[in-house]
């Protein structure tokens, strides 16, 4: 559809207002001026009637055309004439239009490589108030922020498309990834048939998506871009360099030192030296220069002092993305979520110092003897039971148990496995993770008979050497081998596998740093009955309870709750912007119980790339409108505009008929009186 259309034909008639305008101008009713000699006789004359009114041809005159053009204008503009096309955007749309806007706030959005120096994320929301800002009563728009999550904003009229531009303004970015497909996918579901649906995906495109559901949308995609601009014009192929990885663990061979570890990324296509500094405590502890090549990575490595609570490495290199060049961890925690470890052992050795190495970990020992009369167990986060039966009523606490007695132990035993060696390992299991048990022997073991319920996570020809199990509705880890019969501690194995016993079977600590955009568990203690997390922007969160419950648990039939034992967590998903979180946990009155923190580092492999998808355009592209959606006509009003130029001719009619008009010389020039 091209060209004009008349929505109110009838409205032509108004105009028959032409000729009557014309004869209004033809009705003569002033007398044209005459130069007379004297006005000796004017008194006389002016009693007689001199005025009469007649009919001339039509004065052909700026007021008449003025005049014609007005009646002309008002009487299209009551036909109500629409246009579409290329005319459209003269007037108003007469159709209501649905709009969503997919703005995407992850990470890569706060760089500052636009031409204007903000942020990829400060422009995006500037073209996002221009999508909406010329929205009109009976239009939709819908905005979806991505980011760690999505949140939608919707405005159905006036009032709330006012209420959305000024929520839009004022929006800051989430962080974290940006899950388009999602979003896509939501989208879908959010479109309305009877309006006419544009989405707009504002992104710098450093994401991906998947081709089958921008294929399967049922409308248009209009990508913007943003970004992209090189900060240093003399090297316009330098990237983004970041720190896309930071950890700690035990030095090999001594458990009293941790290294730390620092993976650095350049995502430019040429190479750079990236100057790097080390600070512990908030102190320069090392400071050190990288050749970075293009598109490469380096990995860092240094020896930390034992009193060591807190760790930040920062990259010193100019790039558009500040926040990705400084990751930090926090070591040791506030004693208040310190891990309280109870160790029975009579030669605690190598098992002692493996605990005392865990992050804010406090190992009180206690001899084999005090299984009988157990001191305080309830205190512990941890009872770790070394070559000894624990009591009938351990303590409230996980079990961790090393080499349980064959005879009168908690689990039943066949015989022993004389050389024990692992060729058997659960897959995935997290007690595993970055344990390499290859070369490792494990002495005399026990071959122990396994129950149900009972998993087994490494195991030896004859029976298990690690299994899971419960005792008294309490997680238990069992190492079945003597450690000072293996050569498990000369292994850096050893201090991991601790570690991750530790994590799957204690509530605290806080994790020294979360992963950008990952969610945080949290198990509080019993006491606690609500978790309190404050973002680096200093907005506290309080998160309810919930049951900590296996993914392969099911409610009980009857309605009743889950087994009050279990583990209570607490899950804070918004970890997309980098810094540092506090937690408190609160008791029923509101009243603080503890704290402690803990750190999101901004960089990530996928966020950390700044440079866009390739294929993201061609993808965007394959999305169209659905077969059976109802096809847009795209119409504007003209009246409006038309009634805004007769107004202007009338304004401009009233000035020429107001204007003094020049009087002819004859009227200038003084009577000149007759002689007597």
């Amino acid at each position: 559809m091209s060209g004009l259309q008349l929505l109110l034909p009838l409205g032509l008639l108004a105009l028959l207002g032409l000729p009557v305008v014309i004869l209004l101008h033809m009705r003569h009713t002033t007398p044209a001026p005459q130069p007379v000699p004297t006005l000796r006789f004017w008194q006389a004359a002016a009693q007689a009637q001199t005025e009469r009114v007649r009919f001339r041809r039509p004065p052909l005159s700026l007021l008449l055309l003025l005049h014609l053009l007005i009646v002309a204008l008002l009487a299209f503009g009551l036909t109500r004439p629409v246009a579409a096309k290329t005319w459209a955007g003269l007037g108003l749309r007469t159709e209501p239009r649905h709009v969503i806007v997919l703005l995407d706030g992850s990470t890569s959005m706060g760089a500052l490589d636009t031409p204007t120096g903000s942020s990829r994320f400060e422009t995006g929301r500037a073209a996002a108030l221009e999508r909406v800002r010329d929205l009109r009563e009976g239009d939709v728009a819908t905005v979806v922020l991505l980011g760690t999550g999505m949140t939608t904003m919707e405005a159905t009229n006036a009032g709330d498309l006012v209420t959305l531009r000024r929520r839009l303004a004022s929006l800051r970015a989430p962080g974290g990834r940006a899950d388009v497909t999602a979003a896509l996918a939501l989208t879908r579901d959010l479109l309305l048939p009877n309006l006419e649906d544009r989405v707009v995906l504002i992104t710098d495109g450093a994401l991906t998506v998947d081709p089958a559901v921008v294929a399967a949308l049922g409308a248009p995609v209009e990508l913007v871009q943003v970004g992209g601009v090189p900060i240093d014009p003399e090297q316009p192929d330098a990237g983004n360099v970041a720190i896309t990885e930071l950890s700690a663990r035990t030095a090999p061979g001594n458990p009293d030192q941790r290294e730390l570890f620092a993976r650095l990324a350049n995502f430019g296509n040429v190479s750079v030296m990236v100057p790097v500094v080390v600070k512990v405590d908030g102190i320069e502890f090392a400071r050190r220069e990288e050749t970075l090549p293009a598109g490469g990575t380096a990995k860092l490595s240094w020896t930390l002092p034992p009193e060591a609570s807190e760790v930040t490495v920062a990259s010193e290199a100019v790039d558009p993305l500040p926040a990705d060049d400084q990751a930090s961890l926090i070591l040791r925690q506030e004693s208040d979520l310190s891990l309280k470890i109870l160790l029975v052992s009579d030669l605690p050795g190598s098992l002692q110092r493996a605990l005392e190495v865990l992050p804010g970990a406090e190992v009180t020992t206690e001899p084999t003897q005090a299984t009988v009369a157990q001191p305080a167990g309830d205190a512990y986060d941890l009872v770790v039971y070394d070559n000894v039966t624990p009591p009938e009523a351990p303590p409230g606490a996980a079990l961790l148990l090393v080499h349980p007695p064959a005879q009168g132990g908690p689990f039943p035993t066949r015989g022993a496995m004389p050389n024990a060696t692992a060729i058997r390992f659960g897959a995935r299991d997290p007690l595993l993770e970055g344990v390499d048990l290859a070369g490792v022997t494990f002495g005399e073991t026990p071959v122990y008979l396994l129950e149900s319920g009972q998993t087994e996570v490494v195991g030896a020809d004859g029976g298990p050497l690690i299994f899971r199990a419960e005792l008294n509705d309490r997680p238990v880890v069992v190492l079945g081998f003597d450690i000072a019969q293996t050569n498990l501690p000369q292994r850096v194995a050893f201090p991991i596998l601790i570690a991750n016993v530790a994590a799957q079977l204690v509530p605290s600590p806080l994790p020294p740093a979360v992963p950008l955009g990952d969610p945080l568990v949290y198990r509080p203690s019993a006491d606690a009955a609500a978790v309190r997390v404050t973002a680096p922007d200093g907005n506290p969160v309080d998160l309810s309870l919930a049951v900590d419950a296996p993914d392969d648990a099911t409610e009980p039939a009857d309605g009743s709750i889950l087994d009050e034992n279990r583990l209570r967590a607490v899950s804070f998903a918004d970890t997309g912007r980098s810094g540092q979180y506090q937690v408190a946990e609160l008791d029923a009155a509101g009243e603080e119980l503890g704290g402690g923190r803990f750190v999101v580092n901004a960089g990530h492999p996928l966020e950390s790339d700044l440079r866009p998808n390739p294929d993201l355009p061609a993808i965007l592209a394959t999305a169209r409108g659905a077969a059976n959606a109802t096809v847009p006509t795209n119409l504007a009003d003209l009246w409006p505009l038309l009634v805004a130029a007769a107004l202007v001719l009338l304004a401009l009619e009233w000035l020429l008929a107001t204007m003094p008009r020049r009087r002819s010389p004859l009227l200038r020039q003084p009577a000149v009186v007759g002689r007597s």
